[in-house]
């Protein structure tokens, strides 16, 4: 009894390492100039240096860190965070935040935003995203996009 636990134990560990890297091995990065503009459902993780404009829709959540200034136009519930954070719910309206190496998390359906700048894009989930020079589509796996001044 003791060996047959510790074979599931390893294959267990096995399979769970697999499928980790299998989820590493399929993240893509792409490119794009200058800006990102995306909408969709799920999760998109903006860790950049510039300006972001959100358009909510009164449906999920908005994360922001390391802001240095956010101006929001609406109506929806507004939280100060231990640590310096804000977190917005349930808002319809928008919100332009603007800083230098900041974080904005955005979750839930009916994701809207326009990011200027420079920094990276996680976006998982289903919806589709443009810059300057590409389009595409958001995918369950997640990939980033990496933005580059112009």
């Amino acid at each position: 009894m003791k060996r047959f636990f510790k074979l599931f134990s390893i294959f267990s560990l096995l399979v769970v390492l697999s499928l980790t890297l299998t989820g590493l091995a399929s993240a893509e990065t792409i490119r794009g100039q200058g800006w990102l503009y995306a909408k969709g459902n799920g999760t998109a993780t903006l860790r950049m240096s510039g300006q972001v404009e959100i358009k909510g829709q009164g449906v999920g959540a908005v994360y922001i860190y390391g802001a240095e200034e956010i101006n929001a136009e609406g109506q929806g519930k507004r939280t100060n965070l231990n640590g310096g954070g804000v977190v917005f719910r349930g808002y319809s309206g928008t919100i332009t935040v603007t800083g230098e190496k900041m974080v904005v998390k955005m979750v839930g359906t009916k994701i809207e935003f326009k990011a200027s700048g420079q920094g990276v894009a996680h976006l998982r989930g289903r919806g589709y995203y443009e810059t300057a020079h590409l389009r595409g589509d958001w995918n369950n796996r997640g990939f980033e996009i990496e933005v580059v001044a112009d």
